[in-house]
């Protein structure tokens, strides 16, 4: 699997490895380099100093060289592994700093451990969030109870969309997902829920019959989808194992992910920014805080990040 050229892991506060050694052997197969981040908080301006001389610039500089010094030594044990790896100690908000790196260092894959328990009880703290939604490149973060190689791997695709936009992402998650399954020696699987938009609804204005060849119009309608997707003779040397279920996305996925035990997820996330973006409202957002395997997740082509638009501004 070559298919990353600049990796950015993101350390934290986190003690874990799981992060770090997947992201050193990712760049060992990529013959990728490897950035190793930390974000610190500012130093408030009117802190009052001890020795009244040292001002709080001074002590930022201070704080970033110890944290700087704090990663060389965890990078010791991998220094004769030939990857070009470069530290940074930013300041300010996490998922901000690391979305900026994103952008200025052309970053395309960002691998971090999941933050630990949320407000919620999930294991899908404000970093992870913050980086689904806004981070311009893939995002892999990883539970921490996922340990070694990954023996299944699951994609997760939407067979309902007709824009052109999202069938590349859908073909983007597929070709994602089977070059890590390829590369882990894993079993790969899909995933897919389909439905009638307002099929209840639907029924009590026009009747079951008439709804009912809707719902298999629609279905054939998925299925030809799939077909476009995975063309036979395509993937014959890779075995896909299909699950294609009519249902709300988040369960369907969620379901299936249970059932066969998935360690990764690879799905596509779409940013919502304003007002909705206060609102968990996309697929991946919503299941990650229940599922009990890592997740791989894309954005569509174009995508900019709010970070990206902010600069602009």
């Amino acid at each position: 699997m070559k298919r990353f050229k600049r990796i950015l892991c993101y350390i934290g506060t986190d003690v874990n490895e799981a992060a770090l050694s997947r992201a050193v052997s990712l760049a060992i197969q990529n013959e990728a380099s490897l950035t190793i981040m930390d974000v610190i908080k500012p130093v408030p301006k009117g802190i009052a100093m001890v020795d009244h001389e040292t001002e709080a610039d001074e002590l930022q500089r201070i704080m970033v060289h110890d944290h700087e010094q704090a990663l060389l030594a965890r990078m010791a044990e991998y220094a004769d592994t030939a990857v070009p790896i470069e530290l940074v100690v930013g300041t300010g908000d996490p998922a901000t700093e690391i979305i900026r790196q994103v952008i200025m260092a052309e970053i395309d894959l960002v691998i971090k451990n999941a933050d630990g328990a949320s407000a919620l009880g999930g294991m899908f703290g404000s970093v992870a969030r913050s980086l689904l939604r806004m981070c311009p490149c893939p995002v892999w973060l990883l539970k921490p109870e996922i340990h070694g190689q990954f023996d299944r791997v699951l994609a997760a695709i939407d067979l309902d969309a007709d824009e052109p936009d999202h069938q590349k992402l859908n073909q983007d998650i597929l070709e994602l997902a089977l070059s890590i399954a390829q590369s882990e020696q894993a079993q790969l699987h899909l995933v897919a829920a389909w439905g009638l938009w307002m099929e209840g609804p639907l029924r009590k204005r026009m009747g079951d019959e008439t709804v009912d060849q809707m719902v298999t119009l629609q279905q054939m309608k998925v299925r030809r989808s799939l077909d476009e997707l995975i063309p036979h003779g395509r993937y014959d040397d890779h075995r896909i194992q299909i699950h294609l279920h009519q249902g709300d996305p988040s369960e369907v996925i969620r379901s299936v992910a249970d059932t066969i035990e998935a360690d990764l997820m690879v799905m596509g996330t779409v940013c919502r920014t304003g007002v909705s973006g206060a609102l968990v409202g996309n697929t991946a957002d919503t299941i990650f805080s229940e599922l009990s395997c890592s997740m791989l997740a894309i954005k569509p082509a174009g995508f900019l990040s709010p970070v990206q638009i902010a600069a602009r501004v």
